[in-house]
C-alpha cells in the first residue's frame, strides 16, 4: 500500500492545495485501497495488486471529472506550469546546490570578516589598542586600511556570488515551475532528505549554540571590563566572526534542504508559495539594493562603521516580516 499512497502522492503533487482537491485526493485514495484490498482478497501478490490499482486508477486526467477537479487538473496540466526532471537530473541538481551552497555561505563570511576589519582597523585608528599593541598614536591610515579590506572581501563575495548563479542559472526554472518526477525516483529523494534532516538540524544547533556562547562571553566581559575598549572591541569582532561561520552552517544545511524541496514540491516551494515566491522575488532585488546604499550613506556620514551594522539584522527582520505578509496574503487568494 505504500507504494500506492506514494503514487497518490506523485498525482496530486502538481495540483493546488484546495479543499476540493483534498477532497478529490482523499476520495481516490478510498478507492486505490478498496482495489487494493479486494485484489488481495482474490489472491494477487502484493506486487500484482499494486500494479493493476495503478493501472486503473493512475490516470488524473481521466478520473478528473468524476472527482469534480477537471479545471484544476486541466491548468496545472499546461506544459507552461511544470517542468519534467528525470533521475540524473535531480541528482546533478542536488550536487550543484551543495556546491552553490558552500560559495555562497563563504561569500557571506568573507563580508564578515570585511566588517570585522573595518570595526578592527577603525579602533586602532581612534587609539583603542595603543596600550595593549604599542604605543602607536590615533592614526586615519589605519581606518583606510580597514576599509580597503572591506571593499576587497565584498567584491570578492560578489564574485563568488555571480559564478554561483551563472553555475545555476539552467535551475532557476524550478523556482517558478512545478517539478514532476516518476514515482521510483521520487521516493528516492524522499528518502535522501529524510536522511539529510539530521544533519540540518546539527547545523542550526551548533550554529545557534556558538552564536549563543559569543553573546554570552560578550555580555560578561561588558560587565568585567566595561572600562577596556580594547577587550570589548576584540569580543565583538569575535562574536561577528562566529556569525559568519554560523551563517555558512545555516547556509549549507538551508539550501541543501531547499533543494530537496524543490524538486519534490513541498516547504516553500508547493504551488501556492511559488505564486507568492514571485511576488517576493520582484521586490527583494531593490529592497536590499536600497539598504546597501542607506548603509554606506549612513557609514560615510557619520564614521560610526562600528554602529551602523546594526541596520543589517533589522532589515533581515523587516524583509522576513513582509516576506510573511506577502505569502498570506497570497494564500488567502487561493
Amino acid at each position: 500500500m505504500d507504494a500506492i499512497f506514494n503514487y497518490l502522492d506523485n498525482m496530486f503533487a502538481h495540483l493546488p492545495k484546495t479543499e476540493e482537491v483534498k477532497r478529490a485526493k482523499t476520495e481516490l485514495g478510498q478507492m486505490m485501497e478498496d482495489k487494493y484490498n479486494q485484489l488481495r482478497a482474490e489472491g494477487r501478490s502484493d506486487n500484482e495488486a499494486v500494479g493493476q490499482v495503478i493501472s486503473e486508477f493512475g490516470n488524473l486526467s481521466e478520473l478528473a471529472e468524476e472527482l469534480g477537479i477537471s479545471n484544476q487538473v486541466q491548468q496545472a496540466s499546461s506544459e507552461d506550469n511544470f517542468v519534467y526532471v528525470t533521475a540524473a537530473e535531480g541528482e546533478t541538481f542536488i550536487e550543484k546546490s551543495k556546491k552553490a551552497a558552500n560559495m555562497i555561505g563563504g561569500g557571506v563570511a568573507a563580508i564578515m570578516l570585511g566588517v570585522i576589519s573595518v570595526i578592527f582597523f577603525s579602533s586602532y585608528a581612534e587609539g583603542i589598542f595603543s596600550q595593549v599593541l604599542g604605543g602607536d598614536e590615533p592614526n586615519k591610515v589605519y581606518l583606510a586600511v580597514g576599509l580597503g579590506l572591506l571593499f576587497i572581501l565584498i567584491a570578492f563575495a560578489v564574485y563568488l556570488f555571480v559564478m554561483t548563479g551563472l553555475a545555476n542559472e539552467k535551475y532557476k526554472i524550478f523556482d517558478k515551475k512545478v517539478v514532476k518526477l516518476d514515482p521510483h525516483n521520487k521516493m528516492l529523494i524522499q528518502k535522501a532528505k529524510e536522511n539529510h534532516r539530521p544533519v540540518l538540524l546539527r547545523k542550526i544547533s551548533i550554529g545557534v549554540g556558538q552564536i549563543l556562547l559569543a553573546v554570552a562571553a560578550l555580555t560578561v566581559a561588558g560587565v568585567l571590563f566595561e572600562d577596556n575598549e580594547a577587550v570589548l572591541v576584540c569580543l565583538v569582532c569575535l562574536l561577528l566572526l562566529i556569525i559568519g561561520i554560523s551563517v555558512w552552517l545555516f547556509i549549507s544545511g538551508g539550501a541543501i534542504q531547499n533543494a530537496y524541496d524543490k524538486l519534490l514540491n513541498e516547504g516553500d516551494y508547493t504551488v501556492e508559495r511559488r505564486k507568492s515566491e514571485s511576488v517576493v522575488q520582484r521586490w527583494a532585488s531593490p529592497y536590499w539594493t536600497l539598504i546597501v546604499v542607506v548603509y554606506l550613506a549612513w557609514s560615510f556620514i557619520t564614521s560610526s562603521w562600528d554602529k551602523t551594522w546594526i541596520i543589517w539584522p533589522i532589515a533581515g527582520i523587516l524583509f522576513g516580516l513582509i516576506s510573511a505578509i506577502v505569502h498570506a496574503a497570497t494564500s488567502n487568494k487561493e
